[in-house]
C-alpha cells in the first residue's frame, strides 16, 4: 500500500468505525478482546505506523527527553545512556542528549534551555546539581529524575545503586581469600557515594578484626592514569597485597601499577573495582569488580521519568538498585596462602 497508512484505511479493513481504531491504538477501554484482536491484526498486515507527533502535539507535549550526562566520553556515563535510549525507543520517544562536563554553570543553562517547553523531562547522570539549580528545576515544574546523584538529601526523585554493601562484599572477598594488608583507592571526594563506599570498605575490614591502615587509604579522582600514579606509590612505599578501588579505571590503572613495579596479578598482588564497565571484561586479566547495572539504572530512572510526565506518582523518591560481585582473574590468595 503506498504512502502512509492512515486511521481511515485499518478501520475499513477491520469492519469498525475510526473512533474504535482510535481507542484500540491508544490504549483506551471501549472495545472488546476480540474487536482488539483484529484491529491490531489488521494494523500490523498493513504497516500501520501511529503518528506520534500529532499525538504528543493533542497532549501539550513535545514527545522529546532531555538528558544531562557529566560528559560524553566516559563509558560509565555511555552505558547509562544506552539503557535509557533503549527505554525511551520502546515508548516511542525521542532523546536530547547535553552534556555538562562538570560545570555547574553549564549545567543550570542546559537545564533552564530545555525547561522552556522545549522537553517533557529531564534525566541528569551524576549532576553538579548546587542548590539554585535545583530550586529552578521545582520552580519549572520539569519532571526529572537524577541518575547517581552527587549528594542523596537532593529532594528530587533520584536513582543510586547500593554504594555500601556492594564495597563491602568486594573488600569481604579479598579478606576471605586471606589478604590483611589491603589499601583503598577512594574516590572524588565531593560525591557523597566515596564515602559510602569507604564506609563500607571500613566496616568489611573491622568485622573481621583487621585495622584500616591510613597509610594504606588514598584518594584519587576516576581516572586511569591517578590510579596508576596512587597505587604505585602504595606498592612501593607500603607494599599491600591488594587494592580495593572505587571504580574500576582506577582498578586498571592499579593492575598496570602492579606489573610496573614487578608484581604478578594476581599471583603476587590482586586488585577489585567498582562498576564493572565493558573494559573489565576485556582487560588482562579480567578484573574482579562490584557490578553496578548501569544499563539497568538508565532503563529504570526513563521508565520513572514516563511516569512522572504521565502524572503518576512514584513509590518512593530515593530508588536504590542493588549490586553483584562479578568474581573474575585479577583476585587470588596473597603469597603465603594466606597470612600476608
Amino acid at each position: 500500500m503506498a504512502g502512509r497508512v492512515t486511521i481511515a484505511q485499518v478501520a475499513e479493513e477491520a469492519g469498525v468505525s475510526a473512533m474504535t481504531v482510535s481507542n484500540v491504538i491508544n490504549g483506551k477501554p471501549g472495545a472488546s478482546e476480540e474487536t482488539r484482536r483484529r484491529v491490531m491484526e489488521v494494523a500490523g498486515k498493513l504497516g500501520y505506523r501511529p503518528n506520534v507527533s500529532a499525538r504528543n502535539l493533542k497532549a501539550g507535549r513535545s514527545g522529546l527527553i532531555g538528558l544531562i550526562a557529566l560528559d560524553l566520553t566516559s563509558q560509565y556515563g555511555l552505558e547509562i545512556l544506552r539503557g535509557v535510549a533503549d527505554e525511551l525507543a520502546s515508548a516511542e520517544k525521542e532523546l536530547l542528549v547535553n552534556a555538562s562536563y562538570h560545570d555547574a554553570v553549564r549545567e543550570k543553562d542546559r537545564i533552564e534551555f530545555l525547561a522552556r517547553g522545549l522537553v517533557d523531562g529531564v534525566l541528569l547522570i551524576a549532576p553538579v546539581l548546587e542548590d539554585e539549580t535545583v530550586e529552578l528545576l521545582r520552580r519549572q515544574k520539569l519532571p526529572c529524575v537524577i541518575i547517581d546523584p552527587r549528594r542523596l538529601d537532593v529532594p528530587l526523585p533520584r536513582l543510586s545503586v547500593d554504594n555500601y554493601h556492594g564495597m563491602r562484599q568486594g573488600t569481604q572477598h579479598l579478606i576471605d581469600l586471606g589478604h590483611t594488608r589491603i589499601a583503598y583507592l577512594r574516590g572524588e571526594e565531593d560525591l557523597e557515594s566515596t564515602s559510602i563506599r569507604f564506609q563500607g570498605f571500613e566496616d568489611a575490614m573491622r568485622l573481621a578484626g583487621l585495622d584500616v591502615d591510613e597509610q594504606l587509604v588514598a584518594t584519587c579522582d576516576f581516572s586511569y592514569a591517578s590510579g596508576f600514579r596512587t597505587a604505585t606509590r602504595l606498592i612501593t612505599e607500603h607494599r599491600p597485597t591488594a587494592i580495593v578501588a572505587g571504580a574500576d579505571l582506577m582498578a586498571l590503572g592499579a593492575v598496570d601499577a602492579a606489573r610496573a613495579c614487578g608484581l604478578n596479578v594476581p599471583t603476587d598482588f590482586s586488585v577489585v573495582g567498582f562498576d564493572d564497565l565493558p573494559q573489565a571484561a576485556q582487560s588482562f586479566p579480567g578484573l574482579t569488580t562490584v557490578r553496578q547495572p548501569l544499563h539497568d539504572m538508565g532503563q529504570k530512572a526513563a521508565r520513572a521519568l514516563l511516569s512522572l510526565i504521565e502524572g503518576q506518582q512514584l513509590l518512593m523518591e530515593h530508588m536504590e538498585i542493588g549490586t553483584e560481585l562479578v568474581v573474575r582473574n585479577s583476585t587470588a590468595t596473597p603469597p603465603g596462602g594466606g597470612t600476608a
